[in-house]
This record gives structure tokens, sequence and C-alpha cells, in this order.
């Protein structure tokens, strides 16, 4: 049984497999040369004050570089991943067979129908989840100076291609892929439809799932006008937005806005002649003229420290919605596949 599996599941993995070899050696080719940038620009092993110039050096000297593109590529890679995995591999995994009529073969033996399903996606998980750990937690180490420097890994985009979440995600895209041929019976349909729900899954982690998860931090500081800020200002009614750079570095802000001292959002009305584009100096006297109100800048933000107890529990998530999942289809093929 395990054998035969691994004779029908054998094309895609050595496919992948040759994929993730190549991406593994890209990353060790380029290896020292991130290395490098980082002790060229006395970023590796400096303290204090001095490790910001030197980590604004080392991204600017990186950017130079093939390592930047690649680091680029891969993060798109392992997004895109999960979707691939769910739909080359899950989806035609089973519908292939009910859709040929080739299952009923299976059946007649003394393999039972759970261990039949048991066996395809204990193998096909497996794979899924050794293919891209390897991957991701080697691009992890790979960026860790990159990380260090740019204080991003929080960021939507890097985080979900850092870590274990790669892994929970294509593990649940793979599930729900088979799941999906499993119901659809259909080959096409099948990888169609997982295509929507593991996209779908992907954009809901981290814009809703995710901030869910983790523990926020609120705060409020004085408003510096001498920092980057812009504003937006209605014409009409005088009311005004201001948007205001985060001078916290390393987190993901999830809420950033200007609030009065009555702690309301404020929206002006402003003096438009000493802040707007009607004011003669407005340079000059905008700064001051907001300085008076005594505004705050509130921010709702995920801190730097939540980046591995976050991972672990969208990780466990993930993996607890992978089991619901693979058991149903495993109810499904005992009690209502005819």
């Amino acid at each position: 049984m395990i054998w035969m599996s691994w004779r029908q599941f054998r094309t895609p993995a050595l496919v992948t497999g040759t994929l993730v070899l190549a991406l593994l050696a890209g990353l060790a080719l380029t290896w020292t040369t991130v290395t490098g940038a980082a002790e060229d620009a006395g970023y590796t092993g400096c303290r204090g004050d001095a490790c910001a110039a030197a980590a604004s050096t080392f991204l600017e000297a990186l950017q130079q570089t093939a390592a930047s593109e690649f680091h680029k590529f891969a993060i798109v890679v392992l997004l895109l991943l999960p979707v691939l995995l769910g739909i080359f591999w899950g989806a035609p995994l089973v519908a292939r067979e009910l859709e040929s009529g080739t299952y009923r073969m299976v059946f007649s033996q003394s393999v039972s129908r759970g261990r039949w399903l048991l066996v395809k996606l204990a193998i096909g998980g497996a794979a899924v989840a050794i293919g891209t750990g390897l991957f991701t937690l080697t691009l992890s180490r790979w960026a860790q100076p990159i990380d260090s420097a740019s204080a991003d890994r929080l960021n939507p985009l890097v985080f979900g291609a850092r870590g274990l979440v790669p892994i929970g995600y294509a593990a649940l895209a793979f599930a729900v892929g088979v799941t999906a041929g499993l119901l659809l019976r259909r080959t096409v349909t099948a990888m169609a439809v997982t295509l929507l729900v593991v996209a779908g899954i992907q954009l809901a982690g981290p814009l809703l799932l995710r901030p869910l998860l983790a523990e926020k931090v609120t705060t409020a500081l004085p408003l510096d006008v001498g920092g980057r800020y812009g504003i937006s200002l209605n014409d009409d009614t005088k009311e005004m937005t201001l948007h205001v750079e985060p001078s916290i570095r390393g987190v993901w802000v999830l809420s950033n806005i200007v609030v009065t001292p009555a702690g309301t959002e404020f929206t002006g009305p402003a003096d438009t002649t000493l802040c707007g584009p009607e004011a003669p100096d407005d340079h000059r006297t905008c700064p001051d003229w907001l300085e008076a109100q005594n505004l705050r800048q509130q921010l709702i933000y995920i801190p730097g420290t939540e980046f591995w107890p976050l991972q672990w529990r969208e990780f466990g998530l993930l993996i607890g919605l992978t089991a619901a999942v693979s058991g149903f289809s495993l109810w499904w093929i005992r009690r209502r596949l005819a």
C-alpha cells in the first residue's frame, strides 16, 4: 500500500523536491554575500548607537547584490507554495482515482477505505512538511542578519515566509486539496476550489487571524511635529487628518491615529491661515500650530518580542485545522463515499 501510494505520488514529489533543492542551492551560494556585506558594513558584532548606522549601510550595500533579489524571490515562492501544493499535490491525489473509477479496484481488496486514504494523507503530509520546513527554516537562518538590520520580520509578508508558519499553511493547503478532490470527484474542479479556499485562508490569516492571536500594546506618545508627517485637508469643511510615521522600530503597527487631549481622533478644524496651502509660511507656522493643540499619537502595535509566540500560536491553529480537515475526509470516505 505504501509502495503503491509512493508510485502515484513520486512525480509531483520529485518535481517539488528538485525546486526545493534549487532554492537551497541558491541560499548556499548567496550565504557568504549576506554575511560578508554585514561584516564589511560593521554590522556584525556592533553594539549601541553604532548599530543603526551600520544596519543602514549593510542594507544599502545588500541592495546592490543578487542576494537581495533572491531574498524577494524566496519570499514570493514561500507565499505561493501552499497554493501550489494544494492544487498540484492535494487536489489530484484522490480526485484522479475517483474520476477514473480505479478506486473500486482498491476497495475490492483487503485494504480498507480509511487506511487507503490515511496512507495517502500521511505520505503526502510528511513530504509537504519536510520539504517546506527545510526551506523555510534555512531561509530564516540565512536572512537573520537582514531581519535584524531591517527590524521588519513582523511585516505580514516577511512573517509568512519565516519560521513555522509556512509549514502550517502548506500542510493545511494539502489537506484542503485532498478533501476537495474527495468531495467533488473532479480533478480540475477540485483544483479550482482548492485555489480559492487556500488563497482565502492565506489572505484571512494576516488580516484577521494574526491580530487576534497576538498580544497587542496600546500607547499614546506626544506628537513629534519635527518628524515625518502628512496632512489631508478638506477645503470645504476645514477638517484635517494627520498621517504621522511611527518612531517605534521592529513592531507591526495595527492602528496609528492622532488624538486630542480628550482621547478622540483629531480632525481639526484647521486654522488655514497657519496650516494649509493658503498659509503664507506653512512650513514654519503649521508645526507651531499643531504643537499648540497638545496632540498625541496613539499606536496599537504588536511588539517584536511576539514573533516566536505568534509563530507558535498560528502554527498550532493551522495544524489543528489540518487535523480537523483530514479527520473529516477520513469520516467522509468511510460513511458517505458510494
